[in-house]
């Protein structure tokens, strides 16, 4: 795996940098964030540390009391900014496992950072963060290289810096292992993964045979078929002019979003489409969206749309220029798909 040189130097100096006996490792709750953690956590006992992982929404990143904060596959920006804020005025120390970009002003403030965005790195948002945490402690955690390789397939991530990895577990390996982890954070949740993949579950062998992510594979694939195989009749916008689908998803299941919109996006049909899918937070009310479109060179940013769309709207959104996402008011859902079809 070819590493550009100054993404090196910033794992170089992220590892040096290591000085607090507990880290709490804070990840986002799919299956890369949960690589990502389980990576960094596993790593940083291996080194002779105390590490927990934990799994947290982006808007419910909190900052330790003691011992230092590790986010990994968690922007710096909006609620995670306010986060990191909180946790340096307690004086706990502050790390970064990243391929997001971040708001402003925070790369300096933090102990150390691994994110290319501030490398320099090309195509700086394909180096996912499992991948990132793997290539970070691979001298100390080689045996969760197929941990990397699915974080790699299920982030939409798979790169000439990724595909070896990929392709050393084989392809087809790979994304039953993804789409059945996926799966699982959607029926059983990212902290029953965190407790699998920490004490039972040791390689991509085990999850293609284990039971229990079969039946969970079962169930969710049920409840996303149906959109992606009828979309248009679960639309509130179908606007073909503009290439445009808004879909509002009646089940909760965590991650069910992205999935469909993602499996929508890349039918061949599709790929110059902007693909929105959204549903009630149970926890808030708000609206989490899903937005997707893979010819977004031809068409349009989606993290910067969905910054955009979700800041006239009093809530927050962006991410990769493929795919993104972004939380809206309860309130606002007839607003969200109107100024949403105003911006294409």
């Amino acid at each position: 795996m070819d590493v550009p040189e100054t993404l090196l130097k910033a794992i170089k100096s992220f590892r040096c940098s290591l000085r607090n006996s507990f880290y709490c490792v804070e990840h986002d709750v799919d299956v890369d964030g949960v690589a990502a953690g389980i990576i960094t956590a596993v790593a940083l006992r291996r080194t002779g540390y105390e590490a927990e992982p934990c799994a947290v929404e982006r808007a419910e990143v909190f900052a330790p009391d003691s011992g230092a904060l590790v986010l990994t596959d968690i922007a710096v920006d909006n609620e995670a900014a306010r986060a990191v804020d909180s946790a340096l005025k307690k004086g706990v120390d502050v790390y970064a496992i990243d391929h997001h970009p971040w708001a402003p002003g925070y790369r300096e403030r933090l102990n150390a950072v691994v994110n290319p965005h501030f490398c320099g790195v090309p195509k700086a948002s394909s180096w996912n963060a499992g991948l990132l945490a793997y290539i970070t402690f691979r001298d100390v955690v080689p045996d969760y290289d197929w941990l990397a390789a699915v974080s790699a397939y299920t982030d939409m991530c798979i790169a000439p810096w990724s595909e070896r990895l990929v392709e050393r577990f084989g392809y087809e390996n790979v994304k039953a292992a993804g789409d059945a982890l996926t799966a699982f954070i959607a029926v059983k949740g990212p902290s029953e993964l965190d407790r699998i993949l920490l004490n039972s579950t040791k390689s991509i062998r085990d999850v293609l045979r284990d039971d229990r992510f079969k039946k969970a594979k079962y169930v969710f694939e049920s409840a996303v078929e149906k959109y992606v195989r009828s979309p248009s009749e679960h639309a509130l916008v179908w606007d073909e002019g503009k290439k445009l689908m808004v879909i509002e998803a009646g089940e909760q299941y965590n991650g069910l979003r992205s999935v469909v919109s993602t499996r929508i996006s890349v039918k061949p049909e599709f790929r110059d489409w902007v693909v929105a899918v959204m549903g009630r937070d149970q926890k808030s009310q708000d609206y989490k969206v899903s937005i997707r479109c893979q010819d977004w060179e031809k068409r349009v940013n989606v993290g910067e749309l969905a910054r955009k769309v979700a800041e006239k709207l009093g809530g927050a959104g962006g991410g990769h220029p493929a795919a993104a996402g972004m939380r809206i008011p309860g309130s606002k859902k007839e607003e969200f798909v109107k100024t949403l079809h105003s911006l294409l």
